[in-house]
């Protein structure tokens, strides 16, 4: 009598068959790299960059099983319904595995280190959710292998825990002969427990350095806010001692106000094409405003002379800022202030207010009326808040 695998028991076969599935699963592509539909029938689904479903790997792995005969076939689909594969650990230890919350830093770290042709070939890049001073460090480290770097967006922490050298590497002219051109630091709010850790209480001061320069910058953003060493005025002042931004966006924050926001568009009056100032929404016109911006700041707006997208928030603003027809402003323009130069008391109880608000709308149609007739499109929108109610004007 001839015995061939048929005259085995089911169950023998069956452990068989479902060893020699589990040994194909191993040798299959386990991960998908792009969108592909690879699923047991009926059940078809688009599959994104990540591990390969469960039930496909089943599926492939019976591939060669199916094609045997119907009862091998039968078997293959049997077991493919089946809520598990047979590699998943049956009886699992109770041992504790730690899991380096910083692995894909430390190995992008490495593979920069290995293949230095790999990270020239960088362009942008994006951190987001590294705070930590052992983490920032690894982001510097990172940055410097990247030689062709234009675009960055970095924690805000990376300004207080940077050393002066590791923002001089990034903000200098390289010898290939490219700089970097836009820099965005995001803020959040930490925990109470991270909050508590004396040793993120660290302000290296980089800024302070004499080798620290943003002068090749053109585009610079704050967003968001933060209960650990915010960015404030003070940063934004020493930054305008080097810079000549073509952009500068501050948003969603109320540790910065006018003071050093009319800083940078003094230093930046011949570049500046963009400048947006939107505080926290939550808070209205109420986040702070520090009194002495050093010059009225409805000129310093208008000195901007290349300036031609404005959505900014001022303490107060008035005719001047529509005064000047020769300003390249174009689109929407967006003017947020809480009451109107040397005004005091509301709208309705003060009709020197009231002439004067009559005149700042005035002026903001003449010179949209002016800009259309360069041929130019203007939309200007004046939000005035607190003493005037709350309202929202259009000149037109």
């Amino acid at each position: 009598m001839t015995v061939t695998i048929y005259s085995l028991p089911y169950e023998l076969l069956s452990s068989i068959l479902e060893e020699a599935a589990f040994l194909n699963s191993e040798d299959i592509q386990q991960y998908t790299y792009g969108v592909e539909s690879t699923s047991a029938p009926q059940k078809a689904q688009r599959i994104l960059r990540g591990h390969v479903a469960p039930d496909a790997l089943r599926w492939l792995s019976t591939d060669a099983i199916r094609c045997v005969d119907t009862k091998w076939h039968d078997w293959a689909c049997q077991w493919t319904q089946s809520r598990e594969l047979h590699s998943v650990n049956q009886h699992p230890s109770k041992d504790v595995v730690y899991r380096d919350p910083y692995l894909l830093l430390r190995k992008t770290v490495d593979l920069f280190a290995k293949h230095p042709s790999l990270a020239s070939s960088v362009r942008r890049i994006f951190f987001d959710g590294y705070y930590g001073i052992e983490t920032n460090a690894m982001i510097f480290r990172i940055l410097k292998h990247c030689d062709k770097l234009d675009t960055v967006s970095l924690p805000w922490t990376t300004l207080r825990y940077g050393s002066a050298e590791d923002w001089s590497h990034l903000l200098r002219a390289r010898n290939n002969g490219t700089v970097l051109l836009s820099l965005e630091l995001l803020a959040v709010d930490l925990k109470q427990i991270q909050l508590i850790d004396r040793a993120r209480q660290v302000n290296s001061r980089p800024l302070e350095s004499a080798n620290v320069s943003f002068g090749h910058l053109e585009r610079l953003k704050l967003s968001g806010s933060s209960n650990l060493l915010p960015i404030q005025d003070d940063d934004l002042i020493t930054i305008s001692r080097t810079a000549q931004l073509r952009e500068i966006h501050v948003t969603g924050t109320t540790a910065i106000t006018t003071k050093g926001l009319m800083a940078v568009c003094r230093a930046s009056r011949e570049t500046l094409r963009v400048l947006e100032h939107s505080p926290l929404s939550d808070d209205g016109f109420e986040h702070p405003h520090a009194s002495p911006t050093n010059g009225h700041a409805c000129e310093k707006v208008v000195q901007c002379s290349c300036l031609n997208n404005l959505a900014v928030s001022l303490p107060t603003f008035c005719g001047d800022l529509f005064l000047k027809t020769s300003v390249h402003w174009a689109g929407e323009v967006q003017i947020r202030a809480a009451a109107i130069c040397g005004q005091a008391g509301t709208l309705r109880q003060n009709p020197d207010s009231q002439r004067a608000l009559f005149d700042v709308l005035g002026q903001a149609r003449s010179l949209v009326q002016a800009q259309q007739g360069k041929g130019i499109e203007l939309n200007i929108e004046i939000f005035i808040g607190i003493t005037f109610a709350n309202c929202l004007l259009l000149p037109f």
